[in-house]
């Protein structure tokens, strides 16, 4: 049958517009997704592209609207299935969250535990979170592959973020082995994926806090370990105005994963014009150093530069302008500055930087012991 998401169905050499009715409002009309699906050959693969569940990230749909084109559907082997705005009230109102959402919108997504019965002591999901289980289940049924394009911090560089993948180890000696086994092939794909795309590259959190800051419920954890496919969270630098050269370098990465998937034909094209940050060792991202007092901060390294323990990272002072607290905030670890946190007036325990540190864990792990229920 033909690939279908709410108005929009798929045919072959074409773009077919359409859109996907998220919810209702009580004051009465639909909230709609807007769909685009390019198809070529219709027996290729099924790649979701999506962009602004945080509705103030912007670069995204840029990429989206740069990237896909009639050229690109006659060209195709598969089926690309395009959500531009995945968070349409935050666009409107240039905010990261869903006015009728309290609280992260990139946290909804199912997180493959049986569901509980309900609570009546409990506060029932969200619209919104019922809206994107119904639209999750239209990935798991159709999508091979999957990227979601975010943006980050101020100045950032343009990266990939990578779930770890993990697999049940509770169950029998056979089963778990077959988990882990599937589980490994999966993350193989998933590093292909990422140096097919050819931006700076960190892994996520370690397992207490992936899963204490519920990123094993958004876009890419559900679809890395619930759906089990490969899927990758892209980091486009600052949000609110584009950097028209990481649109660019991510329109031709995106491009070259479509080549790895044999999608598009063509040679690989190198990734110009922003910096790709390699320390030669596998890094995972981390909010640091944090402030013990309230200050001005001065920065003195940039995004993209190679940072060595101990190495000073801001000046510290107070609103006249004089040295307070250590008076230089210095590295706590060797890696690289991602970008930093938006102004320089902080309270104590902000992280004054992102940074890639060294990430010896590994990028296949087993759930946390009680995960699913037993």
């Amino acid at each position: 049958m033909p690939i279908t998401l709410g108005t929009a169905k798929a045919s072959p050499g074409r773009l077919n517009y359409g859109t996907y009715d998220l919810l209702e409002h009580p004051t009465g009309g639909i909230e709609q997704l807007p769909i685009i699906i390019a198809q070529g050959n219709p027996r290729g693969p099924t790649f979701w592209l999506t962009a602004g569940i945080h509705g103030n990230e912007h670069t995204g749909l840029q990429v989206l609207h740069s990237l896909i084109s009639r050229e690109l559907a006659r060209d195709l082997y598969g089926t690309i299935i395009c959500i531009p705005a995945l968070n349409p009230p935050g666009l409107r109102t240039m905010k990261r969250t869903a006015y009728y959402h309290q609280g992260d919108p990139n946290r909804l997504f199912p997180d493959g535990r049986p569901p509980k019965a309900a609570d009546p002591d409990m506060d029932s999901p969200s619209v919104l979170e019922v809206a994107y289980g119904r639209l999750f289940k239209e990935v798991k049924d159709t999508a091979d592959f999957w990227i979601d394009l975010h943006n980050t911090w101020t100045g950032s560089v343009s990266m990939v973020y990578r779930d770890r993948v993990y697999y049940r180890d509770d169950l029998s000696p056979t089963a778990t082995k077959a988990a882990r086994a599937e589980a490994e092939r999966l993350d193989v794909k998933m590093g292909e994926m990422c140096r097919a795309y050819g931006h700076s590259i960190l892994n996520e959190r370690g397992c207490e806090a992936y899963f204490d800051d519920k990123l094993h419920r958004s876009t890419t954890g559900a679809g890395v370990n619930v759906a089990r496919i490969p899927a990758l969270t892209m980091e486009l630098g600052t949000g609110h105005m584009p950097d028209a050269a990481i649109v660019r370098a991510s329109v031709t990465g995106i491009k070259n994963v479509l080549r790895w998937a044999g999608m598009i034909d063509g040679a690989h094209e190198p990734i110009t014009g922003i910096k790709v940050v390699d320390p030669g060792y596998p890094c995972r991202r981390r909010g640091t150093p944090r402030l013990t007092v309230p200050c001005i901060v001065r920065h003195l390294v940039e995004p993209g530069d190679l940072v060595k323990k101990g190495a000073p990272i801001a000046e510290l002072r107070d609103i006249w302008g004089r040295p307070v607290g250590e008076k230089t905030l210095r590295s706590e670890c060797d890696g690289w500055i991602m970008g930093r946190l938006h102004g320089i007036v902080h309270y104590p325990g902000a992280e004054v930087c992102g940074m890639g540190v060294r990430d010896d864990l590994p990028t296949v792990l087993p759930y946390p012991k009680g995960y699913f229920p037993a």
